[in-house]
């Protein structure tokens, strides 16, 4: 049993996981339970620049302290300014979701008296609290993982699900996104890509399915980057189709809102699935076949949605050329979306 640690109110807790997006989206139920049950403390969190915009708009965290991981791993001074930032922070505890070692390193020497982290690694001597748990059996979740944490704390509610929070002004600019690819009704949004977070289904198949969708009066909209704006529409134009899409046009924030407008989010397991679960859309998640990335442990949190992966006992391909995905067909892809949208439908009627 680990030792419960006295919080008092007014303290001030720092929550650190400085990885992808999918992550930090997978920590908030650590960062709502922690707010939750210490209501009269601060809650901050130490997040990348690039995913903390997820943070804003949450009613659960009172500041973010975003970093520039790779000026944290290149710049000393960079290092020392983080290291300013926190000490005057004048945080009581830190709980390190993710065991960065610069991150680890930067509290101990910003001095905050409790810092909690995983056991096992080199910088854990830089904790005063390790918790010894194995992530790489997959055994469970990643937010029970994270809650994990919470034995170091009293008991009381436990919040299991994530939540992003668009505005008005963004869900307001999300319509207007839509609307401009004439879309005013139900839709399915398409995100082919995977930021190189897992192995992901072939874009040609993403066009395929779009294509059968629209056949069967599904109307889909494709979301993602530019660079992957650019690879579909490519894949499209071999093949004849047109697209809707609006790669390239949103904002993580935007894109979130766009998400909560969707009637099903058809995605490879990647930040933007776990995002569209948070904004409360069911999706259909195709996930490969290596242990590593086992929906166990990776899935979309709740009821309602839909995983496939390779119908294979272990991927053994090499890493980064995986041909396992492509065994997922089209038409499995598609009867898994129009059957999520068609329950939607039906429950909005």
């Amino acid at each position: 049993m680990s030792q419960e640690i006295d919080i008092q109110p007014g303290d001030r807790l720092l929550v650190s996981r400085t990885d992808r997006l999918g992550d930090l989206v997978l920590a908030l139920p650590f960062v709502e339970t922690l707010k939750a049950r210490f209501p009269e403390c601060d809650v901050d969190v130490l997040a990348s620049l690039y995913a903390s915009p997820i943070l804003e708009n949450n009613p659960s965290i009172d500041r973010i302290v975003r970093v520039q991981n790779d000026q944290l791993s290149a710049s000393r001074h960079y290092r020392k300014e983080l290291e300013q930032r926190l000490r005057k922070g004048k945080y009581k505890a830190a709980i390190v979701l993710y065991p960065e070692r610069h991150i680890s390193r930067l509290l101990y020497r910003a001095e905050i008296p409790v810092r909690i982290g995983t056991a096992g690694r080199f910088h854990s001597v830089f904790f005063t609290h390790r918790l010894l748990h194995s992530r790489k059996a997959n055994k469970k979740h990643e937010s029970e993982y994270n809650l994990d944490f919470m034995a170091y704390f009293h008991e009381g509610l436990t919040i299991a699900r994530a939540t992003v929070y668009p505005t008005d002004k963004e869900l307001k600019n999300a319509r207007r996104i839509i609307k401009e690819c004439g879309v005013e009704g139900p839709f399915v949004v398409v995100h082919p890509g995977s930021g190189g977070s897992a192995e992901r289904w072939p874009m040609e198949k993403f066009v395929e399915l779009y294509d059968r969708l629209s056949r069967n009066r599904r109307v889909a909209i494709v979301t993602g980057s530019d660079s992957e704006g650019e690879e579909v529409t490519q894949a499209a134009k071999s093949n004849g189709i047109q697209l809707r899409e609006i790669t390239g046009r949103t904002d993580l924030r935007t894109l979130a809102a766009v998400l909560s407008l969707a009637t099903v989010v058809v995605a490879n397991s990647t930040g933007p699935l776990h995002l569209a679960v948070a904004v409360g859309t069911r999706v259909v998640g195709l996930y490969p076949g290596r242990q590593i990335m086992s929906p166990i442990r990776w899935g979309p949190i709740g009821e309602g949605h839909r995983v496939l992966q390779p119908e294979v006992d272990q991927c053994r391909c090499p890493e980064g050329r995986c041909r396992c995905m492509e065994t997922i067909t089209v038409e499995q892809v598609a009867e898994a979306a129009e059957t999520v949208y068609d329950d939607v439908i039906g429950k909005q009627t």
